[in-house]
């Protein structure tokens, strides 16, 4: 009786809010859509494998925001790249509806599972069907009972665990129609635990349902290792009860591989919002660690291959799983079945976190294909899988294409969301960073603020995605050199961080970090160490005071900012820890040890202990030479502090030999028209006429004025060329200016003139002498310095005039 009662009473519940749910959707709210999502009574049956539900998501950390430059490598990692997931469009109209989430569902911005995408996160939305004959089994009872039991009372029955878990799954199915997500959550797990109580968990189909369900809903609020238990075991009934070639196993496959996606994309956290110069000059400071123009390109840093090594295992497994769930889907339902583009667009998604963005699109393109036919060039689905495309066609350089992709997303974003959404600021940010590598700066600006002002529209001004997009203008502000108003939008970003994120968040880390570096930039030494000094604190509450690489990042960029302020000590202090620290996170043999090198040597060559400085040149030079071979940049770069080092001793030969070698991989690597060869044919100048070697000397010399002349000559960059990435320092700023925009150095031509000029002068060559002399003082004029600045040697070697003795004076 209690049975029954239990029974009728659920029965009348779902009666009642059925009735709810269709006077808040209308009757006539699924028209266009299947009919296997509509509504039901509990006792009628539906089909069991409907697509992915609504609770479904894109990471809108730093992902969410697509990557808004392209570094040298042309691999963006500014703002780190995403793609959006989809939720299928034919299964969110429910969804998206006024529900409004539990506020005790996380709904932060770092883990905020998007409702309008389809990546596919499989969760069935019908109401299972109950069969009335499996309704009762009979109840245990004593021997007793069986003796006195008579054949006019009737046998006592109770409920089947079947029937009593798909009531609660049923049940869990109306809370989650209404949006009570945690509600629909314990009924779906307490559906599972009846099952597991008596054993049915292992041969009924509703087990199934149930875990897809609950895996689901652990996905959406961000707990990722017990929705990968949930899918695991779902995975595993469905292959015992339908064998390995099933959409139910395609369908379990696919969800582990949205999650391992994600997995490795919170690896790549931190990287993801360096946007910022500073993050780039942590990695590259060695450029200028040598007090001269000729910035060299740092090696890959083992911050990032660290990250590469994180990342491959949660990659290689989510592309394993849905090149399965792939496989599966074409030969269960044929190779031009929504859910196959679902799948292709989620391994476009990997390559793209591979860096391998040819392969992205060719995934990218076939989904484009299936989505246009099957949804509709009005599709979310399809808008989105055209944004991803898009994004590979920005990191290829097709900037043409690129932007074509993005107006058709935000064509269809306009009429989904209108102007005030989150989607809309997001694609007008990329759209103007593709004005902005155009070199559109004004419309590219106009467009940055559009993107703000959708953004706060749909998130209000305390949101963390404002701050990012905020961050992003200040990267654009940045890179035109503007450093106030990049330094308001960092500071602005800042306060919403602070107000809305955990004290020690990555984004905030980042932020100082940019402000630090424009404070740095404007010479502003006692902020800029003040502000690193911040984030130093920060990063060492975060990781409790264990060794880490950005610890140990920041650790160096302090210390060079005490070396240009000025205070060695305090700089070399800095610059020993991050390289012990260094040591003992990478070894001996790696890129960042030997950048640390490079600092600390150019400081004690600065301070004259020569000897001290070239051990630690010769290590790092052994280091990037077994890292990167004998022909890169970095290695001459080395080389000619190396060569500096041997000059200032006096050992000419080994500075002979070692700016031999340098000019050799310059040459090499740079061609024979570039700055860096300039200066080191200049300097291979100095130390031939220090051993007293004028031929080769005047050989050097009159190169390196042929070098700057001819760089003097070259015409601009088109119009359609891509930028660079913000430079990250004055001379880094400087390096970009002279390979951007190569112009005349006057300066530089006035000093090769005026040694040319001397080496005559040593000669007796007077005519030559003179025009050298001459030519080198207009030079000095046109790059705004006192003619004064000629220097005429005081070696005649070869003027032997006599004069008479006693001869009257002149």
């Amino acid at each position: 009786q209690d049975a029954l009662h239990k029974a009728e009473w659920i029965r009348r519940h779902l009666v009642d809010e059925l009735a709810v749910m269709r006077s808040i959707h209308g009757e006539n709210n699924n028209e266009g859509q299947s009919t296997d999502r509509r509504l039901a009574f509990a006792n009628v049956k539906m089909h069991p494998d409907g697509r992915s539900s609504s609770f479904n998501n894109i990471i809108t950390n730093i992902d969410s925001l697509p990557a808004m430059s392209r570094p040298s490598s042309k691999k963006a990692k500014l703002m780190k790249r995403a793609s959006f997931s989809d939720d299928g469009e034919q299964q969110q109209q429910e969804q998206r509806s006024q529900h409004q989430i539990p506020t005790n569902v996380t709904r932060s911005s770092y883990i905020y599972q998007r409702m309008d995408f389809d990546e596919g996160m499989h969760m069935f939305t019908n109401f299972e069907a109950i069969i009335p004959a499996a309704f009762w089994l009979p109840m245990s009872s004593s021997s007793d009972h069986h003796t006195n039991a008579s054949a006019d009372v009737p046998l006592l029955h109770q409920m089947s665990p079947v029937v009593e878990a798909t009531i609660a799954f049923n049940f869990g199915q109306v809370q989650r129609c209404n949006g009570d997500l945690d509600s629909a959550s314990a009924s779906y797990n307490h559906a599972l635990d009846i099952l597991q109580r008596n054993g049915a968990v292992c041969v009924h189909p509703i087990v199934i349902p149930i875990l897809h369900n609950v895996g689901q809903l652990q996905y959406r609020r961000g707990d990722v290792q017990m929705a990968k238990e949930s899918y695991t075991l779902a995975l595993q009934h469905a292959e015992r009860m339908y064998g390995g070639q099933h959409p139910h196993v395609a369908s379990a496959l696919n969800c582990l591989g949205v999650l391992h996606y994600h997995d490795a994309n919170s690896c790549d956290e931190y990287d993801g919002t360096s946007g910022s110069a500073s993050q780039q000059a942590m990695d590259s400071q060695d450029k200028n660690s040598s007090n001269n123009s000729n910035g060299r390109s740092g090696g890959k840093s083992n911050s990032q291959q660290q990250q590469q090594r994180l990342q491959p295992a949660s990659t290689r497994k989510a592309m394993e799983l849905f090149q399965q769930a792939l496989s599966i889907r074409i030969k269960c339902i044929g190779p031009d079945h929504i859910d196959v583009a679902t799948v292709l667009n989620n391994i476009g998604r990997i390559h793209v976190q591979l860096d391998e963005f040819d392969e992205a699109l060719e995934y990218y393109e076939d989904a484009l294909r299936i989505r246009r036919t099957v949804l509709g060039m009005d599709s979310l689905d399809y808008a989105a899988t055209a944004f991803n495309a898009g994004q590979s066609f920005h990191q290829k350089g097709d900037l043409t294409r690129a932007s074509e992709l993005y107006h058709e997303f935000l064509r269809v974003a306009l009429i989904k969301f209108g102007h005030g959404h989150r989607d809309v600021a997001v694609v007008l940010s990329g759209i103007a960073q593709i004005h902005q590598e155009k070199h559109e700066y004004e419309k590219a600006l106009e467009l940055y603020e559009a993107s703000l002002s959708a953004g706060r529209l749909a998130l209000g001004e305390d949101h963390s995605e404002i701050a990012m997009l905020l961050n992003r203008m200040g990267n654009f502000h940045f890179e035109r050199e503007r450093l106030g108003d990049a330094l308001k939008c960092y500071t602005r970003g800042l306060r919403i961080e602070r107000k809305v994120l955990p004290p020690d968040h990555p984004n905030i880390i980042v932020t100082l970090s940019n402000l630090g570096e424009i404070h740095r930039q404007r010479g502003e030494w006692d902020d800029a160490a003040r502000i690193y000094d911040d984030c130093l604190d920060t990063l060492r509450k975060k990781y409790k005071n264990n060794d880490h690489a950005d610890v140990a990042s920041t650790l160096s960029t302090i210390g060079l900012i005490h070396d240009q302020r000025g205070d060695t000590c305090l700089a070399l202090h800095y610059l020993q820890d991050a390289l012990l620290m260094r040591r003992r996170l990478f070894g001996n043999d790696s890129i960042d040890v030997s950048s640390t090198l490079v600092y600390v040597g150019t400081i004690l060559y600065r301070k004259s202990f020569f000897s001290v400085a070239i051990e630690l040149f010769t290590e790092s030079l052994r280091i990037r030479k077994a890292a990167l071979g004998n022909d890169h940049r970095d290695v001459a770069f080395v080389l000619y502090n190396i060569a500096m080092v041997h000059q200032q001793r006096g050992c000419y030969e080994e500075a002979i030999d070692a700016y031999s070698e340098t000019l050799r991989i310059e040459k090499l690597v740079l061609g024979e028209s570039h700055r860096d060869v300039s200066m080191t044919l200049f300097k291979l100048g100095e130390v031939h006429k220090a051993a007293g070697d004028l031929e080769q000397a005047l050989k050097c010399f009159k190169e390196s004025l042929s070098v700057e002349r001819s760089l003097s000559s070259s015409p601009p960059p088109s119009e359609n060329e891509s930028i660079p990435p913000p430079a990250t320092d004055a001379g880094q700023r400087r390096q970009q200016q002279e390979q951007s925009t190569p112009g005349p150095d006057h300066a530089a031509m006035a000093r090769a003139l005026n040694e040319i000029g001397n080496i005559h002068l040593s000669r007796g060559d007077v005519l030559p002498m003179m025009d050298a002399f001459n030519e080198s003082s207009r030079m000095y004029s046109a790059a705004g310095l006192s003619p004064n600045n000629v220097i005429v040697s005081e070696h005649l070697y070869a003027l032997e005039f006599s004069c008479p003795e006693a001869a009257p004076a002149a």
